[in-house]
């Protein structure tokens, strides 16, 4: 096989693969807290998705079960696999008054169990304050947990776009070390615009290297024709 066949195609895989990432990206545009998938190629064989952790915008909604994290950390989240992470703070309370996330999954307090609003006489007047601290009116319902990990951790990523560590294990974060800001929510950390330029600069990448097989191709065939005719 040539070697420019053999580079071209494995161009257009590396191209396919940086297409996926960003489409799956824009798609995810409108999740509050998401964060960026990136590939990286250290060479033609090898590549890296990851995650970047940057913190996104916090963006005003007024709703008072809507929340953002300033700092780092995450929500924890009991799941069917086990506790999982997010930053997605646009919570609701379910029919049996336990605060979960979009998906249905409780959200976990400090003391490991899910927030929940005890008895139905209970006002139901929400306030969340910049320390955690989760009230139905004057009466105190639990505490936030936000979990951070350190450097050494590696986070990847699971359904929905919560996190789980691979790598690491996660420390309670203090009073201090974080706020809370109710009625907000955190962007995605990414500039959908910047994503949508990529993905057209991939697809012509992408055709260029198409063109190159397909010339190869052409040539091939020509070989082969112009052999028979001998």
């Amino acid at each position: 096989m040539r070697i420019g066949y053999f580079g071209a195609a494995l161009g257009s895989i590396q191209q396919e693969k940086q297409m996926a990432v960003h489409s799956n990206n824009i798609a995810n545009a409108m999740k509050p807290g998401y964060r960026k998938d990136a590939v990286h190629f250290s060479n033609f064989f090898q590549q890296k998705t990851y995650t970047k952790m940057e913190q996104g915008k916090i963006q005003r909604t007024e709703n008072p079960l809507d929340i953002a994290i300033n700092g780092e950390g995450f929500l924890r989240v009991q799941t069917d696999a086990g506790i999982l992470y997010t930053r997605a703070g646009d919570l609701r309370f379910s029919p049996d008054r336990t605060l979960v996330t979009q998906d249905g999954w409780p959200v976990l307090g400090s003391d490991g169990q899910p927030i929940e609003i005890p008895a139905l006489e209970h006002q139901f007047d929400i306030r969340i304050e910049r320390d955690g601290q989760v009230f139905d009116g004057e009466d105190p319902i639990g505490t936030l947990a936000i979990a951070q990990f350190g450097q050494e951790a590696l986070l990847e990523k699971v359904a929905n776009g919560y996190l789980r560590p691979a790598r690491g294990e996660e420390r309670l974060m203090a009073e201090g070390e974080f706020t809370i800001e109710q009625g907000a929510l955190e962007a995605p950390n990414f500039n959908i615009v910047e994503e949508m330029v990529k993905i057209v600069e991939t697809t012509r990448i992408f055709e260029a290297y198409q063109k190159v097989l397909q010339s190869f191709d052409q040539e091939d065939s020509q070989l082969v024709r112009t052999l028979g005719n001998l």
